[in-house]
């Protein structure tokens, strides 16, 4: 499924998949470069015809008493792309009385007259380890496009500033750090590509657009921050244009915050000291230094760490000497008691403890813990059912090096990026993780000044088929 996210179509405005910008270009002007992904215009579902449509205001366009914009006759439509890499096609929407989709610069004739809108949708590349989005600004997004007239639109794509790269807090002075996909691909010593001086700690997770959020890492930061994904593509000092405190009256304890984590509707959930889950919803995801009351409030009868989603919407809490799993269905109420389903795990030798959890693609669940020095899988089909259940896990693997180990992530590969001692992070590929381990190094080791130990990690975008909000494109 594609992702839509409509361009606004009056006046000169800012836009994009954050805030594209969108200005009026007069048609006259020399043509950009052309989009990578080669060229053409085709009808989009439901369209009614052939060619593009689309004209800028105060141009060619024919409007008539009160506003109106003809409808006779035919006009051309000329539709420019720049800032796209070989190999990566735009995805361009015109609606109207003709709709079309433009996979790459076009000049199309013969377009029905009348008025029309003109949307781009992110695209991405292909990568092995993480992709790059690029996202869209319109030149003009509303058009009018009159008989025998002829209008331009440009659209340029930009990388999303954050995406290409995995990225963690450090505990170290600069609180967050960066990698580029290219710096993973091998073992080595490397300086981060990106190094944030701001209140970045704890835990990660990204939004759909690519914005990074984080709790405080210190008593002196607000408890959640939000670090907008433009203002991440350098070093230095960064400010949030999000930050809040959970109520007091709600959370007592100290530190507060333990991990963070979104459901599939942009919801952030917190795991909150004095055995808590805490909801805040993702319309009150807003202003600087504010105080939220979560709307949801799980009391929960075992300690708690990690937070995951798997595909139904349940939530997964890690962290105490079970998985506990809460159904989907029971999200929308504050509750205490018994969990949905409680997991206790073994391998052939000993208990396992899931202090953190992830999904992979086929829905099953990794666990990682910190005591044992190991990851470990329980099979998808192991997950179902609801009270207490004791299951195997399906495999289980020591890492053969020191590994302070916290939330986990896959890649594009299905590879396992993990934080492992004082100023180290390394990846289990995915033919690691197929089979039992009783001692076993990463298939890759990033060594770095940057970081330090026992820290999450995320990329933007996470692979598409994930349980993840970030997931790119939905499914």
């Amino acid at each position: 499924m594609r992702l839509r996210f409509l361009v606004p179509m009056l006046g000169l405005v800012s836009c994009s998949f954050l805030a594209v910008a969108c200005t009026t270009e007069d048609p006259g002007e020399t043509p950009g470069d052309g989009g990578a992904g080669g060229s053409g215009a085709k009808p989009s579902e439901g369209g009614a015809g052939e060619g593009g449509a689309g004209a800028t205001p105060g141009g060619a366009g024919d409007v008539g008493v009160g506003g109106d914009c003809a409808t006779e006759g035919t006009g051309t439509l000329i539709i420019e792309v720049s800032g796209l890499p070989d190999g990566v096609a735009p995805d361009i929407d015109v609606t109207g009385p003709t709709e079309l989709n433009f996979t790459g610069a076009d000049e199309v004739p013969g377009v029905d007259a009348g008025e029309y809108t003109v949307t781009a949708d992110r695209v991405f590349d292909e990568d092995p380890i993480v992709r790059t989005v690029f996202e869209a600004t319109v030149t003009t997004p509303s058009l009018c496009l009159a008989d025998g007239g002829s209008s331009t639109v440009k659209v340029t794509y930009a990388a999303i500033p954050t995406s290409n790269k995995l990225w963690m807090p450090t505990g170290m002075d600069d609180e967050g750090a960066a990698f580029t996909s290219e710096d993973l691909a091998a073992s080595g010593t490397k300086a981060a590509s990106v190094s944030i001086d701001g209140g970045i700690g704890k835990s990660v997770a990204f939004d759909r657009d690519g914005n990074l959020w984080t709790l405080g890492p210190t008593l002196d930061f607000p408890h959640v921050l939000r670090f907008p994904a433009a203002s991440l593509g350098t070093s230095g000092k960064k400010e949030p244009d999000v930050s809040f405190n959970i109520d007091p009256e709600v959370v007592e304890c100290l530190p507060a915050m333990r991990t963070l984590a979104f459901d599939a509707s942009g919801n952030l959930w917190l795991s909150a000291c004095a055995d808590q889950i805490l909801r805040v919803p993702a319309a009150e995801l807003t202003g600087v230094d504010g105080t939220k009351t979560p709307d949801v409030l799980i009391a929960l009868t075992v300690s708690n760490e990690g937070l995951a989603f798997d595909t139904a919407g349940n939530l997964w809490v890690g962290g105490g000497p079970a998985l506990l799993r809460y159904d989907a269905s029971r999200l929308d109420e504050s509750y205490g008691g018994e969990p949905d389903l409680e997991l206790t795990v073994a391998d052939k030798v000993s208990g396992l403890k899931a202090d953190f959890v992830t999904f992979d693609k086929a829905g099953n669940a990794w666990g990682t813990d910190f005591a044992a020095n190991g990851v470990f899988q329980i099979p998808a089909a192991d997950l179902e059912g609801t009270g207490k259940k004791a299951v195997t896990a399906n495999v289980s693997i020591v890492i053969d090096v020191l590994a302070l180990l916290h939330q986990p992530a896959f890649d594009e590969s299905n590879g396992l990026w993990l934080g492992l001692d004082d100023g180290s992070i390394g990846r289990l590929s995915a033919e690691q993780l197929g089979a039992d381990s009783t001692g076993i190094t990463p298939s890759v080791v990033i060594k770095s000044s940057s970081v330090g130990a026992q820290l999450p990690i995320a990329l933007f975008p996470a692979p598409q088929g994930l349980p993840l909000y970030h997931s790119i494109p939905e499914e």
